[in-house]
């Protein structure tokens, strides 16, 4: 693993990437870039449906945080029904209360990550990266350094588990030395990570990060929450002042002001995909596992209704097509 990351922090090219002709008649390769986002990334899951049920072949996948936790499963030879079925077992609040595993006193976190992780290895057990047919980037933060990690050796779990702690709530992933905590809070959309390591013609990213439009429509708010009853109202008012990630409170306050700066950064990081698919952007809280249907199904018709797209990008020339898109915005974040 520390290999991959010294390679990175070099700056060294990709080999078979540089290498690699732009035409040589060989099928064009797609890549994945899966963005963070919480229980809203199982939309990924309903991308990845539509992608298996019409015979599309991803060859390399990059993603941060959720867009990790679904990649590295999928990467993993995990089905798109099987990844439904496992988001299925997250939806009762009961089951994620016996992945909590609290830190007192909450000084680096309010919890280890370690019973989510565990519940990852059930699927994955000691999987590493050179194990797995197709490339697989994960990308989490030093957050002493400030660096972009980018992981593509070692154990599939440590890395997930770093790109999934979320900083405040899950405490940092020591990694080879380093205190690792979110890729998205760096990277929520890790399009640059596949256009510098990965050995891919085309880029599909896909994005639950709201847009500017979103954000101006008004659709991240809480507007059409239904009337609660006094005892409703009462027992939230007494969370408030002993939940530390309650509406308005210093975690929540935190979280939210990471996700106003992750819009910012997906807006650039998109545009040096080829095609970006957003799936239907709705008010949900980041934990809403019971929502689990609804993501998917969101994932699902984002992709079917861009099929015609993805195909047509996979049918046209690398050169012309590099030479349209030399400007994109988005490549600076590489």
């Amino acid at each position: 693993m520390f290999g991959a990351i010294v390679r990175f922090f070099k700056g060294e090219p990709n080999p078979g990437r540089q290498d690699r002709p732009l035409h040589d008649g060989a099928p064009l390769k797609l890549g994945l870039a899966l963005s963070s986002g919480g229980a809203r990334g199982l939309a990924h899951v309903g991308v990845l449906q539509v992608l298996e049920e019409n015979g599309i072949e991803v060859h390399a996948i990059a993603g941060s945080s959720m867009g990790a936790y679904v990649g590295s499963l999928w990467a993993a030879g995990f089905s798109g029904t099987k990844l439904g079925e496992l988001a299925a077992e997250m939806q009762d609040r009961r089951t994620l209360w016996r992945l909590a595993d609290p830190i007192v006193p909450p000084v680096k976190g309010l919890f280890r990550g370690l019973k989510a992780k565990a519940h990852l290895e059930r699927s994955l057990e000691d999987l590493k990266f050179e194990d797995l047919e197709r490339e697989l980037f994960v990308v989490t933060l030093d957050i002493d350094t400030k660096e972009r990690v980018v992981i593509s050796k070692g154990k599939i779990s440590d890395a997930v588990h770093a790109s999934c702690a979320m900083p405040g709530i899950i405490a940092p992933v020591l990694l080879d030395g380093r205190r690792c905590v979110d890729g998205g809070v760096v990277d929520p959309v890790p399009v640059g990570v596949l256009k510098k390591y990965s050995h891919v013609d085309r880029i599909l990213a896909v994005s639950v990060i709201p847009t500017f439009q979103d954000v101006e429509e008004g659709v991240c708010r809480n507007e059409h929450e239904e009337p609660r009853s006094i005892f409703r109202r009462m027992m939230s008012g007494m969370n408030q002042h002993v939940n530390l990630m309650a509406p308005g409170n210093a975690i929540d306050t935190f979280r939210q002001s990471i996700r106003a700066a992750q819009i910012r950064i997906a807006h650039d990081s998109v545009k040096g995909a080829d095609l970006c698919l957003r799936p239907q952007h709705f008010y949900a809280p980041w934990h809403d596992y019971s929502n689990f249907t609804r993501f998917i199904e969101a994932g699902r018709k984002v992709a079917t209704d861009n099929l015609e797209a993805i195909r047509a990008m996979l049918h046209e020339d690398p050169q012309t097509h590099e030479d349209e898109n030399h400007n994109m915005v988005g490549e600076r974040v590489a």
